[in-house]
Protein backbone atom coordinates (compact mmCIF):
# COMPACT_ATOMS: atom_id res chain seq x y z
CA UNK A 1 0.00 0.00 0.00
CA UNK A 2 2.79 2.45 0.86
CA UNK A 3 4.46 1.87 -2.51
CA UNK A 4 1.23 2.56 -4.40
CA UNK A 5 0.77 5.79 -2.44
CA UNK A 6 4.32 6.85 -3.27
CA UNK A 7 3.80 6.04 -6.94
CA UNK A 8 0.57 8.01 -7.00
CA UNK A 9 2.33 11.03 -5.49
CA UNK A 10 5.15 10.79 -8.05
CA UNK A 11 2.77 10.38 -11.01
CA UNK A 12 0.65 13.31 -9.88
CA UNK A 13 3.84 15.27 -9.36
CA UNK A 14 4.64 14.65 -13.03
CA UNK A 15 1.21 16.08 -13.86
CA UNK A 16 -0.66 12.89 -14.76
CA UNK A 17 -4.10 12.11 -13.42
CA UNK A 18 -4.25 8.87 -11.43
CA UNK A 19 -7.74 7.39 -11.67
CA UNK A 20 -7.18 4.25 -9.60
CA UNK A 21 -4.50 3.40 -7.04
CA UNK A 22 -6.36 1.24 -4.58
CA UNK A 23 -6.16 -2.26 -3.23
CA UNK A 24 -6.33 -4.93 -5.98
CA UNK A 25 -9.01 -6.86 -4.09
CA UNK A 26 -11.35 -3.92 -4.69
CA UNK A 27 -11.57 -4.92 -8.36
CA UNK A 28 -12.37 -7.94 -10.46
CA UNK A 29 -11.78 -8.35 -14.21
CA UNK A 30 -15.13 -6.78 -15.05
CA UNK A 31 -14.17 -3.80 -12.88
CA UNK A 32 -10.89 -3.40 -14.73
CA UNK A 33 -12.66 -3.43 -18.08
CA UNK A 34 -14.93 -0.61 -16.92
CA UNK A 35 -12.01 1.71 -16.10
CA UNK A 36 -11.13 4.06 -18.94
CA UNK A 37 -7.36 4.54 -18.66
CA UNK A 38 -4.57 5.46 -21.07
CA UNK A 39 -2.12 3.01 -19.44
CA UNK A 40 -1.75 0.64 -16.50
CA UNK A 41 1.25 0.58 -14.17
CA UNK A 42 0.92 -2.63 -12.16
CA UNK A 43 2.30 -3.40 -8.74
CA UNK A 44 0.70 -6.78 -8.12
CA UNK A 45 1.75 -10.18 -6.86
CA UNK A 46 3.42 -12.46 -9.41
CA UNK A 47 0.34 -14.72 -9.49
CA UNK A 48 -2.55 -12.36 -10.15
CA UNK A 49 -5.75 -12.97 -12.09
CA UNK A 50 -6.03 -9.21 -12.63
CA UNK A 51 -2.54 -8.91 -14.11
CA UNK A 52 -3.15 -11.91 -16.36
CA UNK A 53 -6.41 -10.38 -17.59
CA UNK A 54 -4.82 -7.02 -18.36
CA UNK A 55 -1.86 -8.58 -20.18
CA UNK A 56 -4.28 -10.59 -22.30
CA UNK A 57 -7.11 -8.13 -22.93
CA UNK A 58 -6.10 -4.54 -22.15
CA UNK A 59 -6.47 -2.24 -25.19
CA UNK A 60 -3.90 0.16 -23.70
CA UNK A 61 -0.23 -0.39 -22.73
CA UNK A 62 0.50 -2.32 -19.54
CA UNK A 63 3.71 -1.61 -17.61
CA UNK A 64 4.73 -4.11 -14.96
CA UNK A 65 6.36 -2.60 -11.92
CA UNK A 66 8.26 0.61 -11.35
CA UNK A 67 11.18 -1.09 -9.64
CA UNK A 68 12.34 -0.47 -6.12
CA UNK A 69 11.75 3.15 -5.13
CA UNK A 70 14.92 4.64 -3.61
CA UNK A 71 14.72 6.83 -0.52
CA UNK A 72 13.66 10.31 -1.58
CA UNK A 73 16.86 11.83 -0.18
CA UNK A 74 19.21 9.44 -1.98
CA UNK A 75 21.04 10.35 -5.17
CA UNK A 76 19.32 7.41 -6.92
CA UNK A 77 15.85 8.86 -6.39
CA UNK A 78 16.02 11.56 -9.13
CA UNK A 79 17.44 9.00 -11.57
CA UNK A 80 14.60 6.58 -10.75
CA UNK A 81 12.05 9.33 -11.40
CA UNK A 82 13.67 10.20 -14.74
CA UNK A 83 13.59 6.54 -15.83
CA UNK A 84 9.91 6.25 -14.88
CA UNK A 85 8.99 9.46 -16.70
CA UNK A 86 11.01 8.28 -19.71
CA UNK A 87 8.82 5.19 -19.92
CA UNK A 88 5.58 7.13 -19.56
CA UNK A 89 6.18 10.04 -21.96
CA UNK A 90 6.11 8.04 -25.22
CA UNK A 91 2.94 6.26 -24.10
CA UNK A 92 0.96 9.11 -22.52
CA UNK A 93 2.60 12.16 -24.03
CA UNK A 94 3.53 15.21 -21.97
CA UNK A 95 1.33 15.77 -18.90
CA UNK A 96 -1.51 18.22 -19.56
CA UNK A 97 -0.98 21.78 -18.44
CA UNK A 98 -3.32 22.68 -15.56
CA UNK A 99 -5.51 25.73 -15.98
CA UNK A 100 -4.66 28.69 -13.76
CA UNK A 101 -5.48 27.97 -10.15
CA UNK A 102 -6.23 24.29 -10.80
CA UNK A 103 -4.06 21.73 -9.02
CA UNK A 104 -1.96 19.63 -11.35
CA UNK A 105 -3.24 16.36 -9.88
CA UNK A 106 -6.80 17.03 -11.08
CA UNK A 107 -5.97 18.28 -14.57
CA UNK A 108 -8.13 16.76 -17.28
CA UNK A 109 -6.18 14.31 -19.43
CA UNK A 110 -5.70 15.11 -23.11
CA UNK A 111 -5.25 12.61 -25.90
CA UNK A 112 -1.80 11.03 -25.53
CA UNK A 113 0.85 11.81 -28.12
CA UNK A 114 1.88 8.56 -29.78
CA UNK A 115 5.24 7.93 -31.31
CA UNK A 116 5.21 6.85 -34.95
CA UNK A 117 5.54 3.12 -35.58
CA UNK A 118 9.11 1.86 -35.60
CA UNK A 119 10.40 1.11 -39.08
CA UNK A 120 13.57 -0.59 -37.83
CA UNK A 121 13.01 -3.78 -35.79
CA UNK A 122 15.56 -6.26 -34.45
CA UNK A 123 14.78 -9.66 -32.97
CA UNK A 124 16.48 -10.58 -29.69
CA UNK A 125 16.38 -14.38 -29.33
CA UNK A 126 17.40 -16.37 -26.27
CA UNK A 127 16.88 -19.46 -24.18
CA UNK A 128 18.79 -20.60 -21.08
CA UNK A 129 20.57 -17.58 -19.56
CA UNK A 130 18.78 -15.21 -21.90
CA UNK A 131 17.06 -12.75 -19.56
CA UNK A 132 20.31 -11.75 -17.86
CA UNK A 133 22.11 -11.36 -21.19
CA UNK A 134 19.32 -9.36 -22.84
CA UNK A 135 19.03 -7.09 -19.79
CA UNK A 136 22.77 -6.33 -19.99
CA UNK A 137 22.27 -5.48 -23.66
CA UNK A 138 19.33 -3.15 -23.00
CA UNK A 139 20.99 -1.50 -19.99
CA UNK A 140 23.85 -0.50 -22.27
CA UNK A 141 21.59 1.09 -24.89
CA UNK A 142 19.82 4.45 -24.59
CA UNK A 143 16.11 4.09 -25.26
CA UNK A 144 15.93 7.05 -27.65
CA UNK A 145 17.43 5.12 -30.58
CA UNK A 146 15.37 4.71 -33.79
CA UNK A 147 14.75 1.01 -33.22
CA UNK A 148 12.30 -1.40 -31.59
CA UNK A 149 12.94 -4.97 -30.49
CA UNK A 150 10.97 -8.20 -30.49
CA UNK A 151 12.18 -10.43 -27.65
CA UNK A 152 11.76 -14.19 -28.16
CA UNK A 153 12.65 -16.05 -24.96
CA UNK A 154 12.22 -19.78 -24.41
CA UNK A 155 10.69 -19.80 -20.94
CA UNK A 156 7.86 -21.38 -19.00
CA UNK A 157 4.60 -19.54 -19.62
CA UNK A 158 4.27 -18.86 -15.90
CA UNK A 159 7.23 -16.48 -16.07
CA UNK A 160 6.16 -14.60 -19.19
CA UNK A 161 4.38 -11.82 -17.31
CA UNK A 162 7.50 -11.17 -15.22
CA UNK A 163 9.82 -10.51 -18.16
CA UNK A 164 8.86 -6.84 -18.71
CA UNK A 165 9.56 -6.04 -15.06
CA UNK A 166 12.88 -7.93 -15.12
CA UNK A 167 14.17 -6.41 -18.35
CA UNK A 168 12.85 -2.88 -17.93
CA UNK A 169 14.18 -2.27 -14.43
CA UNK A 170 16.96 0.36 -14.25
CA UNK A 171 16.71 1.37 -17.90
CA UNK A 172 14.33 3.50 -19.96
CA UNK A 173 13.19 0.84 -22.44
CA UNK A 174 9.44 0.20 -22.49
CA UNK A 175 9.20 -3.58 -22.26
CA UNK A 176 5.65 -4.59 -23.15
CA UNK A 177 3.46 -7.60 -23.76
CA UNK A 178 1.57 -8.07 -27.01
CA UNK A 179 -1.67 -6.27 -27.90
CA UNK A 180 -3.17 -7.43 -31.19
CA UNK A 181 -3.49 -4.66 -33.77
CA UNK A 182 -0.99 -2.35 -32.08
CA UNK A 183 2.20 -1.09 -33.69
CA UNK A 184 5.70 -1.30 -32.34
CA UNK A 185 7.19 2.08 -31.51
CA UNK A 186 10.76 3.26 -31.14
CA UNK A 187 12.06 2.55 -27.66
CA UNK A 188 9.85 -0.50 -27.15
CA UNK A 189 10.72 -4.13 -26.52
CA UNK A 190 7.85 -6.48 -27.41
CA UNK A 191 7.87 -9.76 -25.48
CA UNK A 192 6.75 -12.62 -27.73
CA UNK A 193 3.96 -14.65 -26.09
CA UNK A 194 4.51 -18.27 -25.09
CA UNK A 195 1.09 -19.83 -25.66
CA UNK A 196 -0.05 -17.70 -28.62
CA UNK A 197 1.73 -17.24 -31.94
CA UNK A 198 2.83 -13.80 -33.09
CA UNK A 199 3.12 -12.32 -36.55
CA UNK A 200 2.89 -8.96 -38.28
CA UNK A 201 0.47 -7.50 -40.81
CA UNK A 202 1.89 -5.96 -44.00
CA UNK A 203 1.67 -2.52 -42.35
CA UNK A 204 3.60 -3.80 -39.33
CA UNK A 205 0.71 -4.22 -36.88
CA UNK A 206 0.98 -6.96 -34.29
CA UNK A 207 -1.04 -10.08 -35.07
CA UNK A 208 -1.81 -12.60 -32.33
CA UNK A 209 -3.27 -16.01 -32.97
CA UNK A 210 -4.48 -18.79 -30.69
CA UNK A 211 -2.78 -21.24 -33.06
CA UNK A 212 0.20 -22.81 -31.23
CA UNK A 213 3.73 -22.10 -32.34
CA UNK A 214 4.97 -24.61 -34.93
CA UNK A 215 7.71 -26.98 -33.83
CA UNK A 216 8.92 -27.93 -30.36
CA UNK A 217 9.83 -24.45 -29.06
CA UNK A 218 7.62 -21.75 -27.53
CA UNK A 219 7.96 -19.15 -28.84
CA UNK A 220 9.41 -20.33 -32.15
CA UNK A 221 12.52 -18.26 -32.89
CA UNK A 222 12.56 -19.77 -36.39
CA UNK A 223 9.06 -18.45 -37.08
CA UNK A 224 9.73 -15.01 -35.59
CA UNK A 225 12.96 -14.50 -37.54
CA UNK A 226 11.04 -15.06 -40.77
CA UNK A 227 8.18 -12.82 -39.57
CA UNK A 228 10.45 -9.91 -38.69
CA UNK A 229 12.36 -10.21 -41.97
CA UNK A 230 9.15 -10.50 -43.96
CA UNK A 231 7.63 -7.35 -42.45
CA UNK A 232 10.59 -5.06 -41.78
CA UNK A 233 13.45 -5.98 -44.17
CA UNK A 234 15.87 -4.46 -44.95
CA UNK A 235 15.57 -2.33 -41.78
CA UNK A 236 15.92 -5.22 -39.37
CA UNK A 237 18.37 -7.69 -37.85
CA UNK A 238 18.72 -10.40 -35.25
CA UNK A 239 20.87 -11.14 -32.23
CA UNK A 240 21.05 -14.67 -30.83
CA UNK A 241 21.86 -14.65 -27.14
CA UNK A 242 22.61 -17.38 -24.60
CA UNK A 243 20.57 -20.55 -24.93
CA UNK A 244 20.18 -24.26 -25.52
CA UNK A 245 19.14 -25.95 -28.76
CA UNK A 246 19.28 -24.85 -32.38
CA UNK A 247 15.96 -23.03 -32.79
CA UNK A 248 16.31 -20.42 -35.54
CA UNK A 249 19.53 -21.60 -37.21
CA UNK A 250 17.96 -22.19 -40.63
CA UNK A 251 16.06 -18.90 -40.52
CA UNK A 252 19.33 -17.11 -39.69
CA UNK A 253 20.65 -18.51 -42.97
CA UNK A 254 17.66 -17.09 -44.84
CA UNK A 255 18.26 -13.69 -43.25
CA UNK A 256 21.93 -13.72 -44.24
CA UNK A 257 20.94 -14.63 -47.82
CA UNK A 258 18.92 -11.41 -47.87
CA UNK A 259 21.85 -9.39 -46.54
CA UNK A 260 20.27 -8.94 -43.09
CA UNK A 261 22.57 -8.75 -40.07
CA UNK A 262 22.71 -11.75 -37.74
CA UNK A 263 24.85 -11.36 -34.62
CA UNK A 264 25.56 -13.75 -31.76
CA UNK A 265 26.63 -13.58 -28.14
CA UNK A 266 30.12 -15.02 -27.67
CA UNK A 267 30.82 -18.15 -25.65
CA UNK A 268 32.89 -16.30 -23.08
CA UNK A 269 29.94 -14.16 -21.94
CA UNK A 270 27.06 -16.62 -22.43
CA UNK A 271 25.65 -18.75 -19.64
CA UNK A 272 24.95 -21.37 -22.31
CA UNK A 273 26.65 -20.98 -25.69
CA UNK A 274 24.91 -23.85 -27.53
CA UNK A 275 22.33 -21.77 -29.42
CA UNK A 276 24.57 -18.88 -30.55
CA UNK A 277 27.39 -21.33 -31.33
CA UNK A 278 25.08 -23.30 -33.64
CA UNK A 279 24.53 -20.12 -35.68
CA UNK A 280 28.28 -19.42 -35.72
CA UNK A 281 29.11 -22.98 -36.77
CA UNK A 282 26.63 -22.75 -39.63
CA UNK A 283 28.45 -19.66 -40.90
CA UNK A 284 25.53 -17.28 -40.42
CA UNK A 285 26.89 -14.95 -37.70
CA UNK A 286 28.55 -11.78 -38.95
CA UNK A 287 29.47 -10.47 -35.49
CA UNK A 288 30.10 -12.00 -32.07
CA UNK A 289 30.58 -10.35 -28.70
CA UNK A 290 29.35 -9.77 -25.17
CA UNK A 291 25.93 -8.12 -24.69
CA UNK A 292 27.68 -4.79 -24.08
CA UNK A 293 29.85 -5.14 -27.20
CA UNK A 294 26.81 -5.99 -29.31
CA UNK A 295 24.92 -3.00 -27.89
CA UNK A 296 27.77 -0.68 -28.88
CA UNK A 297 27.87 -2.26 -32.33
CA UNK A 298 24.14 -1.72 -32.79
CA UNK A 299 24.47 1.96 -31.93
CA UNK A 300 27.14 2.23 -34.62
CA UNK A 301 25.02 0.28 -37.13
CA UNK A 302 22.03 2.54 -36.52
CA UNK A 303 24.17 5.64 -36.97
CA UNK A 304 25.94 4.39 -40.10
CA UNK A 305 23.52 2.00 -41.83
CA UNK A 306 20.09 3.25 -40.82
CA UNK A 307 19.85 5.87 -43.60
CA UNK A 308 20.84 3.14 -46.10
CA UNK A 309 18.29 0.73 -44.64
CA UNK A 310 15.54 3.23 -45.38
Amino acid sequence: MQKRQLLQEVLEGFGYRVIFAGEPDRLDCAGLEAINADAWLLELADESELADWLLEHSPVPVLLGAGEIPHHESEDYPRWKRRLLGKLLPILGPPPEPSQGEPTATATATAPARLPPARCVWLLAASLGGPAAVKRFLDRLPANLPVAFVYAQHIDAGFESQLPMILGRQNAWRVINCVSGAHLHEGEVLVAPIKRSLGFAPEGQIRLSDTPWPGPYQPSIETLLDAVAGSFAPACGAIIFSGMGEDGVQACGRLRDKGIQVWTQDAASAACAVMPQAVIDAGYSSRQGSPETLADALRYWLAQEWPVAL
